[in-house]
């Protein structure tokens, strides 16, 4: 008995001395007879010091409730009381004392900070329940749900949205459980996403279908990592069905946006095809008849002829340049060229027409200018072709120059600067920038009289932007114009010599003594070519279509064989190669010029593999055709 007791005196002195807590006791006539504990601190005096002394003068807030508790009542309540300007909060308890009849055995407790830790509790819980909330609301509208997979307890944690997705009750289920929800694939992949989550600390992304439903997930997993070891998995699950069907969606609008410019070019290319052969006959045989001495009444009306199917066949190339570049399949060659032969030629080819219109046509360059570069020569002749031809078109008297001037030089670059003005008509000031765009021209006034599809100038600003340049325009109304562009080129190693562009012979040379293969299907191309290459003195065979070809060029000779791309049975590209494949090296070094209405931009990569070493465009010229020929006869 005697160590239960000191036991218990021990604990209660233990309780005094480590809680901030106060024992006191009060007589009948409420002097303090006991005072001790560490809550005493609180008050500033120590063990016993207030024994001797009245509570009612101490303390006289508490006056009424003591009063109660003297008079026999039991009381426990919470108060708060300012000490040294600093509120606080007591838990007070007073009951009788046994052992002093009218006496009262009191407990004071300090609880100001268990209170100030409650209401902060009370504050974070508040704010974890308004983030809960908004994190539902987020996950609601976001179509999401979060979910975490503890590994040790082998348990999937699930958040309301979560389960509002997956259309579930289940807080909690095993990762099997919770991968079965899913089809069979998408089974597969949690359990492989999740073992490399695990075992690698790897996240993943997987794309889910839920069972029994036309709805597709986005499941994203991230491993927590502690201590080197994978604790847990988290991640979210978004609903990606709308935006799936978007996609779906969107790709069938692609393939019919596809399908709809493949139509389109190949209506094109078709079109370009069955109008060239026709102009093909028109213009070889007008070209034909101005050779053959027509009588001096003929000569004009030959000449309208010649004019207006150039004209027509000068519309079908803009119409179909300007459909190569809007469907973005223009592509630029890389090779060396001679840039002086190349302005020479250009000039060459508007001489007769600048001369016919009196007008003085010249051709400037700075002696700077390297004359071997590399590039595209047949885009910016294409380019000068159409400002110079629009130079002349719009001058009626007066000059037309081509200038060609060094803008700079660095390393292996050249920046070119050209220049095509005119002494013409002149364009407004709020036009100019007018003009650059598709199927517009200066005025109204300007397609009645001049003609023309208004594709020239957007055309040729699209190559020139294309190129890496760009292009400008100075002009005053009635004074002319200058048309400004610049354009970066590499220099080229090779000698002005090496290579030339073949330029436009004013005569045509005898060809007599050598034999051609024409391969063409059309029987008035062939007619056409077969009157033109006669007057050269050429003897000429005829096939029409691959297989013919083939046959022939095996059981005769030819020094060379110009073959029509497009045929029946087998085509150019096709009795090519087979040509090619002959042993015999004559069948591999025979020359073969292709014939083809399509634009070499589309042609050149199947040329090229089919071993076609030349081509010439129909309707063909002339000229170009007798050059190329002569070019690979000499």
């Amino acid at each position: 008995m005697q160590e239960s007791i000191e036991e218990k005196i021990y604990l209660f002195q233990m309780l005094l001395d480590n809680v901030p807590v106060v024992i006191f006791r009060i007589n009948k006539e409420g002097i303090f007879t006991r005072s001790v504990g560490l809550g005493l601190k609180l008050f500033g005096v120590k063990d016993n010091e207030s024994v001797g002394k009245n509570i009612f003068e101490l303390y006289p807030a508490v006056g009424t409730r003591m009063r109660r508790a003297l008079a026999g009542e039991s009381l426990k309540f919470i108060t708060d009381m300012e000490i040294k300007g600093r509120v606080i909060l007591l838990d007070v308890t007073l009951r009788p004392d046994p052992f002093d009849l009218g006496g009262v055995i009191g407990s004071i407790l300090d609880i100001t900070q268990q209170n100030d830790v409650e209401q902060e509790l009370r504050k974070a819980k508040i704010k974890l329940g308004q983030t809960v909330e908004l994190l539902n609301t987020g996950e609601e509208i976001s179509k999401t749900g979060g979910w975490e997979y503890d590994i040790e307890a082998d348990l999937v944690y699930r958040t309301k949205n979560m389960k509002l997705l997956l259309g579930i009750n289940e807080e909690t289920t095993s990762l099997n459980d919770a991968a079965i929800l899913y089809e069979d694939n998408g089974a597969e992949l949690i359990r492989e996403g999740m073992k490399n989550a695990i075992e690698n600390q790897l996240p993943y992304n997987i794309e889910l279908i839920p069972k029994g439903t036309q709805k597709c997930f986005r499941s994203i997993g991230i491993p927590i990592v502690e201590n080197g070891k994978t604790i847990r998995v988290v991640g979210a699950v978004t609903d990606i069905t709308e935006i799936k069907q978007a996609e779906r969606e969107l790709l069938m609008a692609k393939q019919v946006a596809e399908n709809a410019a493949l139509a389109k070019q190949q209506f094109l290319s078709n079109m370009s095809h069955e109008i060239r052969t026709p102009m093909n006959a028109v213009i070889g045989m007008t070209n034909l008849l101005l050779q053959e001495n027509p009588k001096p009444d003929q000569i004009d009306s030959l000449k309208i002829l010649k004019f207006s199917s150039e004209n027509l066949l000068d519309l079908i190339n803009d119409v179909l340049d300007y459909s190569k570049i809007e469907s973005g399949k223009i592509s630029f060659e890389q090779i060396d060229f001679n840039l002086i032969e190349l302005v020479n030629n250009v000039k060459e080819t508007h001489c007769l027409a600048a001369k016919e219109k009196g007008l003085k046509f010249k051709v400037k360059v700075d002696s700077d200018l390297p004359t071997m570069i590399i590039g595209d020569p047949t885009r910016l002749t294409q380019i000068l072709n159409n400002l110079v031809s629009n130079a002349i078109k719009f001058t009626s008297s007066g000059s037309v120059i081509i200038d060609l001037s060094l803008n700079r030089a660095v390393g292996n670059l050249v920046d070119i600067d050209f220049a095509v003005t005119d002494t013409g008509i002149g364009i407004d000031a709020d036009k100019k920038d007018y003009i650059f765009e598709s199927f517009t021209q200066a005025s109204s006034d300007t397609n009645r009289v001049f003609g023309g599809t208004g594709l020239g100038l957007a055309i040729t600003k699209k190559i020139i932007e294309l190129l890496g340049g760009s292009i400008s325009v100075k002009s005053t109304v009635g004074m002319g114009a200058s048309f400004l562009f610049n354009l970066q080129f590499k220099k080229s190693k090779k000698k002005a010599g090496d290579i030339s562009v073949p330029g436009v012979v004013s005569d045509f040379s005898s060809l007599a003594g050598y034999k051609i293969l024409l391969v063409e299907d059309n029987e008035i191309n062939v007619i056409v070519a077969r009157k033109f290459m006669q007057k050269w003195g050429l003897h000429i065979d005829c096939a029409v279509n691959g297989t013919e070809a083939v046959e022939k060029v095996i059981d005769n000779h030819y020094d060379l064989v110009l073959m029509d791309l497009e045929m029946p049975k087998m085509d150019g590209y096709e009795a090519t190669k087979v040509i090619r494949s002959i042993g015999d090296d004559k069948f591999k070094q025979l020359p073969i010029i292709a014939l083809t209405a399509s634009l070499l931009t589309e042609i050149n990569k199947q040329i090229l593999e089919a071993g076609i070493d030349d081509y010439v465009a129909k309707p063909f010229s002339p000229t170009e055709l007798h050059s190329k020929i002569r070019q690979y006869l000499h």
